[in-house]
């Protein structure tokens, strides 16, 4: 990796190793494809401008579509359509094929030293990463936030410094290949873990320390077997640049002699409340009669993380979320729900079993159990949605932080009545809005921050009662980039809602969204 950025990388990289490893084990450059394995999917485009990389958060961008990279950006382009050009929806899309462009590499706020990445905000030190808040020294990672640094191949994390290869969680220092953990610090190959700090190869377990394969040891038999362990981690690492997941280092069928586990089931949330709450977020946004919520659940689902239920090996129901990158990987068989993940982690392996790195690894599938839910504070009316933190209404969603009346709606944070919505915040009434911030009676917005009263945005900040617009700052009455007179805005709005509103009362479905509207006639 040839960069400005990649010394000091490096550099962090290697720190990072002497903190989890107790020493070195080479070039950052040797382990690229090693670090990316966890990414999800992002787009590549070539800009129509200069023919530069642009990386998009997102790969839902039509291929035919103009793209550009944010350094090359004309804000606030005027699109000159004349009125003939924005009297529907057809017509505007027409008229916008030749024009529009979808911005990538997007370098927001007081960020530097950022490459092949975007949707940065107040970063520095960034490489091929994506989503990444207020944090520094960040490699092929993504969806990091609140102050992590020194961050490699990991993801979908706030607060964390010192990780590799870590996906899901919160408040965590020093953690190698573990997921779903919080409030915790040196951990290596763990998941699910709340409150724990010093352990290797456990799952299911809350506030434990020095705990090998779920077994709790006293201090210095586990500093010692520890730091045997590790050193032949590194030798691995060191030798192979790379090593399994967590995920595929057990086989993916229940182990023999199968535990008995006595756990409550959560009693089924009330759908009239449901779509008592999106009734309301849709008169709100579309002015027109809403639908049943289960009667666009399919457009509403498109462009957002969606679950697939999965039955557990003890007959109970948990659900896993698809094309959300390592997490999706997650093995069908030895999924278990929370619950029934820290009753699993009461049991743990002897100590004969600790010998050697291969014969802990072996043994592994006695103890080892994955569940893509995490449950803290406390949640109302939950249907069908796994990840939650104090959430209340929230229906077939996955991530709802703080949040109140969602559905179908995947990482949602401190945000109210948004549907069908994806990596929303801080926002309310809004349906179908995509990476993006403090939005307010919003649809089909995809990165686009302090928007109200807005529909079919891309990239768009401070804009209000505006429509198919790109690329544009601080503006109102906007249709295609032009802008219009308020009562002819107004008239137009109200023909395109009522085309809408007409199309999803008859089909269910809507064929636009701010993805495929930039490549014309669909």
């Amino acid at each position: 990796m040839a960069s400005e950025t990649y010394p000091i990388l490096n550099k962090a990289w290697k720190a990072t190793c002497r903190v989890l490893f107790g020493e070195e084990i080479g070039e950052l450059s040797d382990y690229e494809e090693y670090l990316c394995e966890y990414l999800p999917k992002t787009a590549r485009r070539k800009s129509h401008i200069s023919g530069k990389v642009v990386t998009l958060a997102k790969d839902s961008y039509p291929l035919s579509a103009r793209f550009v990279s944010s350094d090359e950006l004309v804000p606030n382009k005027n699109y000159a359509l004349n009125i003939n050009q924005i009297k529907d929806i057809d017509s505007i899309l027409e008229a916008l094929t030749e024009k529009c462009e979808y911005t990538g590499n997007k370098i927001l706020g007081n960020s530097s030293f950022v490459e092949s990445s975007d949707i940065i905000i107040d970063s520095q030190y960034v490489h091929n990463s994506t989503n990444i808040e207020q944090s520094s020294y960040i490699y092929s990672s993504y969806m990091m936030r609140r102050g992590s640094k020194r961050v490699f191949g990991s993801g979908w994390t706030g607060n964390g410094e010192f990780l590799v290869r870590v996906v899901a969680g919160f408040n965590l220092h020093r953690c190698f290949e573990s997921h779903f953990v919080t409030d915790s610090s040196d951990l290596h190959f763990c998941f699910n873990c709340d409150g724990c700090h010093d352990m290797l190869f456990s799952f299911g377990q809350k506030n434990k320390n020095h705990a090998i394969g779920n077994l709790a040891l006293e201090k210095g038999k586990y500093a010692s077997l520890k730091a045997k362990i590790l050193a032949e981690v590194a030798e691995r690492l060191r030798k192979e640049k790379g090593f399994a997941s967590l995920y595929s280092l057990v086989a993916d069928k229940p182990p023999d002699g199968m535990p008995h586990l006595n756990v409550a089931k959560e009693k089924e949330g009330s759908m009239k409340t449901v779509e008592k709450a999106f009734a309301s977020a849709y008169e709100v946004v579309m002015k027109g009669k809403p639908p049943s919520i289960t009667e666009v659940e399919g457009w509403l689902g498109r462009n957002t993380i969606r679950l697939e239920e999965v039955r557990t090996a003890f007959g109970s129901e948990t659900h896993i979320p698809l094309d959300f990158g390592i997490v999706s990987k997650m093995p069908r068989k030895r999924a278990v729900g929370i619950e029934e993940s820290f009753e699993l982690g009461k049991i743990a392996l002897d100590e004969s079993s600790f010998s050697s790195l291969e014969r802990l690894i072996g043994s592994l599938g006695r103890i080892a159990f994955f569940s893509a839910e995490y449950k803290k504070g406390e949640s109302h009316n939950i249907i069908k949605s796994p990840l939650l933190l104090s959430s209340t209404n929230i229906y077939k969603g996955y991530e709802a932080t703080y949040s109140e009346n969602t559905g179908l709606t995947s990482l949602s944070l401190h945000s109210k009545y948004v549907y069908g919505c994806n990596r929303i915040i801080e926002s309310e009434f809004c349906l179908k809005c995509y990476n993006s911030l403090y939005l307010n009676r919003c649809f089909e917005m995809d990165a686009c921050l302090k928007c109200a009263d807005s529909y079919f945005c891309h990239n768009c900040e401070g804009m209000g009662d505006s429509m198919f617009c790109f690329n544009m700052k601080g503006r109102r009455h906007m249709i295609g980039n032009t802008e219009v007179p308020k009562d002819t805005y107004a008239g137009i709005k109200g023909a395109i809602l009522g085309q809408i509103n007409d199309e999803l009362g008859r089909k269910k479905d809507f064929k636009w969204d701010i993805y495929n509207i930039g490549a014309g006639k669909k």
